[in-house]
């Protein structure tokens, strides 16, 4: 529904303007559209649309060089906001820069959470040349915005980062999490971006937390602290090409743990895989990494660590696998082939 209707209206910008030269008002049932001619030359669209209940108005306006474009919607989920959303190629047929503005009161990200007022611009001109996306109180922006060196940047930042992943579909387990990331931006389909999160937890409820309870057994510290789900930081070096997500010596802490995993995952079709390995006693390994006789049993990073074990996970539809092998945590790290057991 959504994809149709918006489809009509962006098809209206590319109407010859020879084939209309007269005032032109259309109305029928939830549908509202007017447009308007300064002699043989479109001046200004105006509709109205309702979408389930929802409005949906706005204003095209047409310049000599340029096309300004205002929308406003009372509510929309963030899965009819990503049918929708524009991500326009390069396109040298289009002769006029675009200013696009949508307003959206509410946008629903899952049952118990919404962005409230956001604003969404992005300017084109043959191509794409900057967006930025945020809600009033700055739960969540999004900026893509040109540098001096003719590369553009990408930053966002979220104060909910399992709301974030839920929202892409990359995750439903995390839980809070303040979240920034950066990158380098060259189209829709094709960016890097490392993004870090800081104290979250993982659903006690899920398949992974099971792993978590698993392979934290030797951690001390969260077995009497009862925070087995509990993590202070997440760092994801992202690479996006086409439908595909790949990162690379990812790492998450928590308590005196730390895991280190790579992998790639597929979220349009719910494919995912992930190997990785966990240091039980990481963070209290560092602390005697510097002593001189004990130095070279404990290594630089997860993958070396004297005390570690290896994990794989995989997901196939709504089917979720997880392998952990506690055999592992027995080879010393500098002689474990980090990531190797699963290939």
């Amino acid at each position: 529904m959504y994809n149709k209707i918006f489809s009509k209206i962006v098809a209206v910008l590319f109407i010859p303007i020879q084939l209309i030269a007269y005032d032109f008002s259309f109305q029928k049932e939830d549908i509202l559209l007017k447009l308007d001619f300064d002699n043989t030359q479109i001046k200004e669209i105006k509709f109205d649309i309702k979408i389930n209940g929802q409005r949906n108005f706005g204003i095209i306006n047409y310049h000599n060089n340029e096309i300004y474009i205002l929308l406003n919607t009372d509510q929309i989920s963030f899965d009819n906001f990503k049918k929708v959303f524009p991500k326009p190629q390069e396109n040298k047929k289009l002769n006029k820069k675009i200013n696009f503005n949508w307003e959206i009161s509410e946008m629903k990200i899952s049952e118990n959470y919404s962005l409230l007022s956001n604003k969404l611009n992005f300017v084109y001109d043959k191509g794409f040349e900057s967006m930025i996306f945020q809600d009033s109180n700055k739960e969540f922006e999004l900026s893509i915005l040109p540098q001096s060196n003719g590369n553009k940047q990408i930053y966002l930042s979220s104060k909910n980062a399992g709301q974030f992943f839920y929202a892409q579909k990359i995750s439903k387990n995390m839980i809070g999490g303040a979240m920034i990331g950066k990158g380098s931006f060259r189209k829709f389909n094709d960016y890097d971006l490392n993004v870090k999160v800081k104290d979250f937890s993982i659903d006690k409820n899920s398949k992974f937390y099971n792993l978590l309870i698993t392979s934290r057994m030797l951690d001390i510290f969260s077995v009497l602290q009862n925070s087995q789900n509990e993590f202070n930081y997440l760092e994801i070096p992202v690479f996006k090409k086409g439908k595909i997500y790949s990162f690379d010596h990812a790492i998450m802490l928590g308590g005196t743990v730390a895991f280190s995993f790579k992998g790639e995952a597929n979220p349009s079709e719910k494919v995912a895989s992930v190997n990785g390995t966990y240091g039980p006693l990481y963070l209290f390994e560092q602390n005697f990494k510097n002593i001189p006789f004990l130095n070279e049993l404990f290594g630089k990073n997860v993958e070396e660590s004297l005390l570690a074990a290896d994990f794989k996970v995989e997901k196939n539809g709504n089917k979720t696998n997880f392998i952990f092998n506690p055999l592992s945590i027995l080879t010393p790290g500098k002689t474990r082939n980090f990531f190797d057991i699963w290939e």
